[in-house]
């Protein structure tokens, strides 16, 4: 099976095959459609791409969390190089990873043995769309437990479920978590950690104990402030790095101290964490040993004859300073 063959056979131009696979814009979406779906079938794939070293392409998200991102990095490029596999940089567009088909095809055009995708949104189509395609594929920092999906995370949950227990057993019965919108696996897995923890000691937590943090609708001070006043807790647990830093500069802003008025916990244990003041609580992630099980993870899947899902779900740790004391 040749370009020229798969031209004939759709009834197009050599030509509109070549931009077709060069992800050219300038061919009609109806075309582009059916050759696609006949190369698909037919299992085309293009000559220098077959005779290509393995190359494995990395679906990034926008890079907002530089601290978690270089480490995840890190661990994927040393994984990568001990196994000799080339990685790719792909930006996230769901119109690429749309169905089974669209990602077949950009896997096949570029080259590339599968896929390791980073963080993709709670909705995205791209974890359905690789099981779909019956591609190679690893989605790290989510994981997706009732499904085919490959995937390696971190137990975002019982990281949540750590923190609060400890705040539990300091004798803090009103705690309140303030977390980030729910727009990925992980932000549901730590708020539903939350939860469980309350729920085992036999708290019924008040809706108003749990508040989003959201700079662009309502700055942090504001809905730290509004917290304090409706809730009266006497801990909060953060559920992302960020929220963490910008919540305990609130309380500082707002007059009280931490942990003396309030005592404060996060998620993601940073270079920074035990340099603030306090040194602050925090759940730690093995984020370079992420990075590596899912490229091992991934050298398995080239590997199967058969596909069977891999998912691998590693510790997270709490690490406790003076940020948290008793109530």
């Amino acid at each position: 099976m040749n370009i020229r063959k798969i031209a004939e056979m759709c009834g197009v131009s050599v030509s509109t095959v070549s931009r077709i696979l060069n992800n050219r814009p300038d061919v009609n979406e109806e075309t582009r459609e059916n050759v696609i779906r006949f190369m698909n079938d037919h299992g085309f794939r293009p000559a220098v791409v077959a005779n290509r070293q393995e190359t494995a392409g990395i679906v990034t998200p926008d890079v907002s969390f530089p601290e978690y991102m270089g480490e995840l990095m890190n661990g994927i490029m040393e994984q990568a190089y001990a196994a000799g596999l080339y990685l790719m940089l792909v930006p996230y567009q769901d119109r690429t990873f749309r169905d089974a088909g669209a990602a077949a095809h950009f896997c096949r055009s570029n080259g590339l043995k599968g896929l390791i995708a980073i963080n993709p949104p709670l909705r995205s189509p791209l974890p359905d769309a690789l099981v779909a395609a019956r591609l190679p594929h690893v989605v790290v920092a989510a994981s997706y437990p009732d499904s085919d999906v490959s995937w390696v995370d971190v137990d975002n949950a019982d990281g949540c479920r750590q923190a609060v227990r400890h705040l539990l057993a300091l004798g803090h019965r009103r705690i309140a978590l303030l977390h980030p919108p729910i727009a990925h696996p992980c932000d549901a897995d730590r708020a539903g950690g939350y939860r469980d923890a309350l729920r085992e000691a036999g708290i019924e937590a008040d809706p108003g104990w749990a508040q989003e943090l959201n700079p662009r609708r309502e700055p942090v001070k504001d809905t730290v402030r509004k917290l304090l006043h409706d809730a009266r807790p006497t801990a909060v647990f953060c559920s992302t790095y960020r929220g963490t830093l910008a919540v305990s500069a609130a309380l500082g802003e707002l007059g009280l101290r931490v942990p003396a008025d309030v005592a404060v916990a996060g998620f993601g244990d940073y270079d920074v964490s035990p340099l603030m003041n306090p040194p602050m609580t925090t759940v730690h992630q093995p984020i370079a040993d992420i990075g590596r099980t899912a490229v091992a993870a991934f050298g398995e899947l080239l590997r199967q004859t058969d596909y069977a899902s891999i998912q691998r779900l590693l510790p997270a740790r709490l690490i406790v300073r003076a940020s948290t004391k008793g109530a």
